[in-house]
This record gives structure tokens, sequence and C-alpha cells, in this order.
């Protein structure tokens, strides 16, 4: 069966031409669309460009965004160990007949990337604040950034602010460190003629010092300074510690000092282990 041919007039066609030639005639002759092309132009760029820079290139610089952003970090974190180096090589040098260096070892310590044998730099690892300020066995963990062939066990520990306490233990390249304030430990203190081993309180920042009247009268006052006094080898002399804070009567023969510590664990989170004095 024939299929039926469109029966379409010559005269619709007609009419077509003639409208969309109008149109071109006053598009041409009076601009008269050039308003609505225009907009329609503007609208298709921008929303290009919203496409592009808003949804686009996002997403193809989030690779590189990460990648950067890992560099950014490794980058401080490498420039705030750096700063860290020289706060705590500023504290050796400034105390240096403390630390018992001679010259040319300090100016070894101070000029080598091996100096590390005489100060081995450390991080915290972690830190029990709740135990620090409700009980009295303050300890802290740290790791040092380079693994160290000397012995570390009792070696004193320092910040940029002063010595914090010594190492008790080292397993897997984690050192267990016992705090001033630690009611088990003991360091050799010494201000102006008085000499005592000082104790840990047991609360922070505090260490303590009984003595008999008859043998020092009055040896101390409140904020009278206190330094370590280097008896026993183990810690450096003449490191300022702290100050007297109270003086206390015991009873009629003896009195209790006292101290509170100048380098406080909480601000810090870089060390040094000394390992050459």
């Amino acid at each position: 069966m024939a299929m039926n041919t469109p029966n379409t007039s010559i005269f619709s066609y007609a009419i077509y031409i003639f409208i969309a030639s109008f149109f071109i005639y006053l598009d041409f002759k009076f601009d008269t669309f050039t308003k609505p092309k225009n907009i329609y132009n503007s609208t298709i760029l921008t929303s290009k460009f919203i496409v592009t820079d808003y949804l686009i290139d996002p997403l193809i610089s989030i690779p590189n965004n990460l990648k950067s952003k890992s560099i950014l970090e490794i980058e401080n974190n490498e420039l705030r160990d750096q700063l860290n180096k020289e706060y705590i090589s500023k504290f050796i040098i400034s105390n240096n007949e403390g630390f018992f260096l001679e010259e040319d070892e300090l100016e070894n310590f101070v000029e080598k990337e091996d100096s590390l044998n005489k100060a081995i730099f450390s991080k915290l690892v972690s830190f029990d604040s709740q135990n620090y300020f409700c009980c009295d066995d303050h300890k802290m963990s740290i790791r040092t950034i380079s693994k160290p062939e000397d012995n570390l066990i009792q070696r004193p520990v320092i910040s940029e602010s002063g010595i914090l306490g010594q190492v008790i233990s080292d397993l897997n390249n984690i050192q267990e460190v016992m705090l001033l304030s630690n009611s088990r430990h003991y360091i050799p203190i010494v201000s102006k003629d008085f000499y005592c081993n000082a104790k840990g309180s047991g609360k922070p920042l505090i260490v303590t010092c009984s003595y008999s009247k008859l043998i020092w009268e009055d040896p101390l006052e409140v904020g009278q300074d206190f330094y370590s006094s280097g008896l026993g080898g183990i810690f450096p002399v003449g490191i300022h510690l702290g100050k007297v804070i109270e003086i206390r009567e015991l009873n009629e023969v003896q009195r209790e000092a006292r101290f509170k510590l100048h380098a406080n664990p909480l601000d810090h989170n870089f060390f040094a282990i000394m390992v050459s004095q």
C-alpha cells in the first residue's frame, strides 16, 4: 500500500520565508535583536566561567592542593624542629660552663651536624597531665629524633627553659623521663652557701628541702634563687632552677623550704638529652 504524501501548501512555505526575511531585515536595519543576542552571549560566557572556575578547576586542582599542603606541612615541621634546636642550643651555650663543654667542643656543638652526640634532640610522645596534677608520679615519654648509640639512662633532660628531669628507661627508642617534681626524685641544689638534695614534692613544679636549724640558722629567704650544684655528676652545675617560695617550721629543730621550678614541662614538646658533660 502506498503511503500518503504530506499535503503542505506552497503558500505556507512562502509565509515562513517572508516572516524570517522580515526578522532578518529588522535586525539588519534597526539592530532589533542585538540586545537579546548580547544577553544570550553574556549568559553563555558567564555560565562557562562559573562552571570552569567553580566546578572544573577546583576538581582538577584537588590532587595538587593536597600534595602542596602535605609538602607545606613537612616543611613547617622541619622549620619548627630547627627553630626548637636553636632555642635549646642557645640555652646550652648560655650555660656553657655548667655543661662542662670545652671551647673547641662548644664550637663543634654549634657548627657541626654530628653535634647530636652532645645533645640528643627528642620530641614528646606522651604526657599524663591528669596524673601530673592529681598525683605524685610525674613522668613523660619522649622519642629521640635520631637513634643514639649512647646509654641514655640517668641522663638529664632539658628544654629551652631549663632542666626537667632525667631518663629512667629507654625501650625501642622511647625514653621515660622522671620529672624533678616526682616524689621519688632528688636533685642536688645550691643557693648561696646552702646545699641540699631537693626532693620532688609530688606537686607540679615544686621541690622541697628539709634542714636542721642547728646547722643552717637562716640560710634562705623567700624569692632567693637556687641552682643545680652538680654534685653526683648527673646534672650540670650552676643551672638556674627556680626560686624559694616558702619556708615553714616543721618542729623546733626542722624547717622545710619549698622551691618553685622555673622550667615547666607543659610549656614544650621538644627536648634534648644531654649525653656529654
